[in-house]
């Protein structure tokens, strides 16, 4: 009798057809990942089944990626849809640089909200790693803070206490200049 293997298998395995099958049991969870991603695309200029289904592709097209368990899988989408939404909007950026006369209409603050977090986040990935992986986990993965230990072999007090660090560091860079 052979037995369905357990998603935790799958994850650790890496095997794209493994993935591929499991997608359909974890798409309602990377639908509620791509819509918080979005939260923060004011312009929303890509739809959240599109991130999703650019997100997965990413996955499949990885080349034996394994993962520990749901929480790093989540990371990694996570992740991959906010790199997504970034490159989306540096992508607008340059056409409106090109064409400034075409996007007139277009509210460009909007998009500098995804680039300014984005470089709120890598200037805090260059003070401290661990508090940007917080923080990204935090925001865009939206996990637990026990979640967040596990995925990154700390306690849950030590990332709590992180994430107030990671919070602070990023309303002040986040905060409007007077």
């Amino acid at each position: 009798m052979t037995t369905k293997p357990r998603m935790s298998e799958i994850l650790a395995d890496g095997d794209p057809v493994a993935l591929d099958a499991l997608i359909p049991q974890v798409y309602a969870t990377l639908r509620q990942l791509a819509h918080r991603q979005r939260s923060y695309e004011a312009a929303h200029t890509l739809q959240t089944t599109a991130l999703v289904n650019e997100a997965c592709l990413k996955l499949l097209d990885g080349s034996g990626i394994a993962f520990a368990d749901q929480a790093h899988l989540y990371a990694y989408m996570s992740r991959t849809m906010r790199h997504l939404l970034i490159d989306r909007a540096r992508r607008k950026m340059a056409q409106k640089r090109q064409a400034p006369a075409m996007t007139e209409g277009v509210a460009q603050s909007n998009i500098i909200d995804v680039l300014a977090l984005d470089e709120a986040l890598t200037k805090l990935a260059a003070l401290d790693e661990r508090l940007a992986r917080v923080a990204e986990l935090r925001l865009f993965a939206e996990l637990s803070s026990p979640e967040i230990a596990d995925t990154i072999g700390v306690n849950a007090r030590t990332v709590e206490r992180d994430w107030l660090k990671a919070r602070t560091f990023l309303a002040a860079c986040l905060a409007p200049e007077t």
